[in-house]
């Protein structure tokens, strides 16, 4: 299990010869009593929910986003996850799911970049009654199949959006309106050859926060001139309007995202999304859910933060807490593993896509989740240390346990002079999940020093100390 320590109170324990009393403020800065607190733990085996090799209905079909997940019509659980050849799973539920071979949307692969209609993938999806289901649509325009200026393939000739489509038929199918009439959110700039990636990427699940009415959802940007890198949020209040939507400007949701073809006279600065707590969560966006035993949201999402006592960056899967997805907490690592982009040729093969479900969760969109969680996640299988398309659709059982939840202080902290090489600790337990309290002693010009640890819901402790003082 692994431990954190939370700095609580303290007090300096000295006292002359003689006997006498102390009372101490728990909340002076001078000494230290600290709690320890538990972190994550991956409570059962890796579970294999897709397997390319027996499942694939075609070779391109490939867990290719973070899964989502909702309840329809007939209270099945629709789970997608899928290329731009978009397919789902079908079943009772979460623990039960089958691939289906049908096609329920089909990339238009449009040559045109002011269409925002080219490789789309069905990324986000919710549905209110089961029946209308709305989805956001990551779409890549791929400039190296289409544009002759262009002269460093893939990635380079790659713009990216977010548009929207919806199914009226309970997830059996999906459409768009004529586009770009589907545009929900893309960089102020047209397309421009040999500049790439740049866009707005990858839209997260939508979550619906009650408490101001509207529908959340998380992007991942680049940096491309005005734009700033980093995970935007953005609103709507009207899920069927794929203009009604309004991004984080730093002060408000006031930001309209624009069509740069048709609206070549708009200031750009004017259109970007101010990333969020870069600093604590990058690029992290991937699922995004309010937690019950938190009582805070909660973010999962891959990234590579600097760990001073290993000397160098650590990727893996991350997690971060926020009361109003603004300001989040500085992300903590969940799951230590390589990425597509970090992978080198002696390295376990790298995992994308990160994603939390609760099976019981009560929401129809999967939007909650509690202590014990699955995490979703695909694992490429490289071949010769080369990516191809063998990868699978992985969960594994996780439970979050209380050091997320900064344990309420102990209060009432009084020192008793017990004798003149003794004095007793006595404090108010107001926790109910820590591990235990660390104890630290400094004289006046000294520094602290551990002199002892208790368990938990201890509420006393007697330090006993040769010679004339303590």
């Amino acid at each position: 299990m692994r431990k954190s320590w939370v700095r609580l109170f303290g007090v300096i324990f000295i006292l002359g010869i003689g006997a006498g009393a102390f009372s101490g403020n728990a909340n002076q800065p001078f000494g230290l009593i600290k709690m320890i607190a538990s972190g994550v733990q991956i409570t059962g085996s890796e579970e294999i929910v897709f397997d390319w090799t027996t499942q694939k209905c075609s070779q391109d079909d490939i867990p290719d986003i973070p899964a989502r997940a909702f309840r329809d019509n007939q209270n099945r659980v629709q789970l997608i996850d899928s290329h731009y050849i978009n397919r789902r799973f079908i079943g009772s539920d979460l623990n039960n799911l089958i691939h289906d071979c049908t096609i329920i949307f089909n990339a238009h692969l449009n040559p045109d970049p002011s269409k925002y209609d080219d490789h789309e993938w069905l990324h986000s999806v919710y549905t209110l009654d089961g029946t209308t289901v709305y989805a956001l649509i990551h779409n890549e325009y791929h400039g190296y199949l289409y544009d002759p200026n262009c002269t460093m393939g893939y990635n380079g000739c790659w713009q990216n959006s977010v548009t929207f489509a919806q199914s009226i038929n309970g997830g059996d199918s999906y459409s768009h309106t004529t586009p770009p009439n589907h545009l929900v959110a893309s960089i102020p700039y047209q397309y421009t050859a040999n500049t790439g990636p740049v866009g707005v990427f990858n839209p997260g699940n939508i979550v619906y926060r009650a408490s101001d009415g509207y529908y959340y959802a998380l992007l991942h940007l680049e940096q491309y001139q005005a734009q700033q890198v980093g995970t935007c949020v953005m609103r709507t209040n009207n899920l069927a309007d794929p203009t009604s939507w309004r991004a984080w400007n730093g002060t408000s949701y006031s930001v309209q995202f624009i069509n740069p073809y048709l609206q070549p006279n708009e200031p750009p600065p004017n259109h970007v999304c101010q990333p969020v707590s870069f600093a604590q969560i990058q690029k992290m966006h991937e699922s995004l859910t309010f937690n019950t035993f938190f009582n805070r949201y909660l973010l999962v999402g891959q990234a590579g933060f600097y760990d001073a006592s290993q000397g160098k960056t650590i990727w893996g899967i991350y997690y971060s807490l926020s009361d109003d997805l603004i300001n989040w907490t500085q992300s903590k690592l969940l799951l230590e593993a390589e990425a597509v982009w970090t992978y080198q040729c002696s390295d376990p093969n790298p995992i994308a896509y990160p994603v939390l479900l609760d099976p019981n969760s009560s929401s129809r969109n999967f939007e909650t989740t509690g202590q014990n969680v699955y995490l979703y996640y695909t694992k490429f299988n490289y071949q010769n240390c080369q990516m191809n398309l063998d990868r699978d659709l992985i969960r594994i059982p996780i439970q979050f346990n209380a050091s997320d939840i900064p344990p309420n202080a102990p209060t009432n902290l009084i020192a008793t002079g017990f004798a003149f090489n003794q004095i007793n600790l006595a404090w108010q337990d107001n926790a109910t999940y820590e591990d235990g309290f660390k104890i630290e002693r400094k004289r006046p010009t000294g520094i602290y020093q551990q002199i002892a640890t208790v368990g938990p819901n201890v509420t006393g402790y007697s330090n006993h100390c040769q010679g004339s003082t303590v």
